[in-house]
């Protein structure tokens, strides 16, 4: 897929930057800068960044004002969204970064390669099939469906990238979540993933809630014992409560 803004070289439409610590996967709690880009080529039925996806809005900003910005934060620095790799930009935002000793992670699904990137960490959330949003969109439901499975890619993101995995699951139904668990042991079937690998591996509980997330890490401990996986909690969301620059 070819990145959405290729022609427009140098810009990203950022829906927000800010400053907190990273609440999520193997660098939770790391002071971190963020750069959340709007855009995305799926549209999750549970997604907590709908401004970025749903209803996406954004200021423009040129590539060297966000380098600006973010050499006055933390050397750690995380670019999400939305669905950053869509945008031919960020591979030079994450450049000139790198160029500058920060260390970043680009959080994505795995549904699509952007050429030139090369970044430190690469945090990819393949979506499993209850993302789908069936009840809420027929359309775009048709086309979350059809983008979301990309083993080829998430492999290959793998094989360039220090990575780690984080998969979502919905810990509220018993029966939901042991679909969820087959549906990724199918996956890590798909691309190989070696059993010295599974603890790269993260399950995610669904939800913005501290206590649901409280709740959920309870019942999903013993399944990462059995499995192997890690517990990916959320911290931002525990530290902060669920809101928008953190």
């Amino acid at each position: 897929m070819t990145p959405v803004n290729s022609t427009h070289p140098g810009r990203l439409r950022v829906q927000e930057r800010f400053v907190s610590v990273q609440g999520e996967g193997a660098l939770v709690g790391v002071p971190s800068s963020f750069v959340r880009v709007s855009g995305c080529n799926l549209r999750c039925a549970w997604c907590d960044s709908p401004q970025t996806s749903w209803a996406p809005v954004g200021s423009s900003a040129k590539v060297e004002e966000l380098v600006r910005w973010a050499l006055g934060g933390p050397r750690h620095v995380v670019v999400t969204g939305g669905e950053p790799l869509l945008f031919g930009a960020v591979a030079e935002l994450v450049h000139q970064l790198r160029q500058r000793d920060h260390h970043v992670t680009v959080e994505t699904a795995g549904s699509v390669w952007l050429d030139g990137l090369a970044c430190d960490l690469v945090s990819i959330s393949p979506k499993l099939a209850h993302s789908t949003p069936w009840q809420r969109d027929s359309t775009w439901a048709a086309r979350h469906e059809a983008r979301r499975h990309t083993p080829r890619t998430v492999r290959r993101l793998m094989d360039a990238f220090e990575w780690q995995l984080k998969f979502v699951v919905a810990s509220d139904n018993d029966h939901q979540l042991e679909r969820d668990l087959q549906e990724i042991e199918d996956y890590l079937g798909e691309i190989a993933l070696t059993r010295a690998e599974r603890w790269r591996v993260f399950l995610m509980p669904e939800g913005t809630d501290p206590q649901r997330l409280g709740r959920a890490y309870g019942k999903l401990a013993p399944l990462c014992q059995r499995t192997g996986f890690r517990l990916a909690p959320r911290l931002h969301i525990h530290a902060f409560g669920h809101r928008p620059g953190t």
